[in-house]
């Protein structure tokens, strides 16, 4: 009775912290502590209330982990509010005198902020312990500069790639692009019949880099990770390449007239409309269009820029883990091995709901170890796709998964939109975005 009681007080004085918090002034909070519990090992959690599946999948988390875990007393919170009113809630139950021991970060960067200020714990020793990569896909595992770790990765993975209308390749006679001057012979022949080859959003400038970045790859698959780590250049030779594509691909008249008006979800109403035949986008929108278009649509990798003598491997895709962002553990914790056993079975738990409960394929987890079952098959596209990049060296590592800062982010869109609508040169254009990496 009195750890619920103090479970209420918790969850009470979270929910009223906006009338507490000050804009410029974090101030320090005492939380009522959950005592140990007769001895066992008490951990407690915390996630966003606001995100839905997470609110869904973890409503019994509590009393299922209890068999898994019978002398560990686990309480679980959900924080309610947007994403900015979650990370200063965080910040002020880290600076309290009773800091959760685990709790969920979406955003690298607010990831970072916590582990400069050493809130959290690096988990390399623990996930190694615990055997967990051989657990997860290959690209599961990213180590910083630091050559840390400070997240048990948790959410579905999603990757750039171009969807396409299977039923208007067939209905007008056009092959299915492998290499990029097939792709150059397919818009020919689309514009032809005036259909829209290529939608894509390049409002933000996201969609633009993003394709431009999933061309890139096809030359070398490791491209971006050397950008971030400095040894290579955008203004070097392969996103030369890719974005000189991309220019000739707009001086087909490949996509949509006025495309930096357009959203990323304006571009995909024109796909969903059958006006376009090729979507640029995330293959987190492939459930969606296939709904849409009826089950006609299909996965195509970004076809090849050119020959690579077999150095690397084809069909290479961009995107993949976010940086920085899952399950993180308190440097407060009394208990970071059992912490960091919990997170890992939290993490599981979450993608056996996914993938069992939402049919979801994007999921982090060899399925093949797992042994789950799901009541909603996953779309062949996906599961082909995730069978893909489980393969080592098929993900090129992207740039846009958390693993730069905000200003960089805007800076990079601002200067994609610029190059999209003619604006910016190609030479600009990179030498553009080296100044852009270079930002703090």
């Amino acid at each position: 009775m009195i750890i619920n009681i103090q479970r209420v007080l918790i969850v009470s004085l979270i929910m009223a912290l906006p009338m507490l918090i000050s804009c410029g002034n974090v101030t320090k909070q005492v939380v009522p502590p959950v005592i140990n519990n007769k001895g066992k090992v008490t951990l407690e959690c915390v996630v966003p209330f606001d995100n839905v599946k997470q609110n869904e999948a973890f409503k019994n988390f509590e009393t299922d982990m209890k068999s898994i875990f019978p002398n560990y007393d686990i309480h679980l919170i959900f924080i309610k509010g947007d994403a900015k009113a979650y990370h200063t809630k965080i910040k002020v139950l880290m600076s309290s005198d009773t800091p959760p021991d685990i709790f969920y970060s979406g955003d690298g960067n607010f990831t970072a902020e916590l582990y400069d200020s050493k809130r959290i714990q690096p988990l390399e020793k623990n996930l190694n312990d615990l055997d967990y990569w051989n657990m997860v896909i290959p690209t599961a595992k990213l180590i910083e500069d630091s050559e840390h770790i400070y997240a048990v990765p948790m959410d579905e993975v999603n990757y750039n790639v171009m969807l396409i209308n299977t039923k208007m390749f067939t209905e007008n006679n056009v092959k299915i692009p492998k290499a990029f001057e097939e792709l150059k012979s397919a818009v020919k022949q689309f514009k032809e019949r005036n259909i829209i080859p290529i939608a894509l959003g390049g409002k933000d400038g996201k969609s633009v880099y993003n394709m431009i970045e999933g061309f890139a790859c096809t030359l070398d698959n490791k491209i971006t990770s050397k950008i971030i780590r400095k040894e290579d250049a955008f203004s070097g030779i392969i996103f030369g390449k890719a974005t000189t594509a991309v220019t000739q691909l707009i001086n087909l008249g490949a996509f949509q007239e006025k495309t930096d008006t357009f959203s990323n979800e304006e571009a995909g109403n024109l796909f969903y409309s059958s006006k376009a035949a090729i979507y640029c986008t995330s293959s987190a929108k492939f459930k969606l269009a296939n709904n849409k278009i009826n089950g006609k649509v299909a996965v195509l990798y970004y076809p090849d820029l050119g020959e690579t003598d077999g150095l690397i491997p084809g069909n290479i895709v961009s995107g993949g883990i976010k940086r920085d962002c899952g399950l993180l553990i308190s440097s407060a914790t009394k208990y970071p091995t059992e912490a960091a056993k919990l997170a890992v079975e939290m993490s599981k738990y979450y993608n056996k709901y996914l993938y069992e409960k939402q049919g979801e394929g994007a999921i982090i987890y060899n399925l093949a170890n797992m042994g789950w079952t799901p009541s909603t098959v996953p779309d062949p596209g996906i599961s082909d796709l995730m069978m893909h990049v489980r393969q080592e060296g098929n993900v090129n590592t992207g740039l846009f998964e958390e693993n730069i800062s905000s200003d960089k982010k805007k800076s990079i869109e601002e200067a994609s939109t610029a190059f999209m609508t003619g604006l910016l040169s190609v030479s600009d254009y990179l030498e553009e975005m080296d100044i852009s990496i270079k930002l703090k």
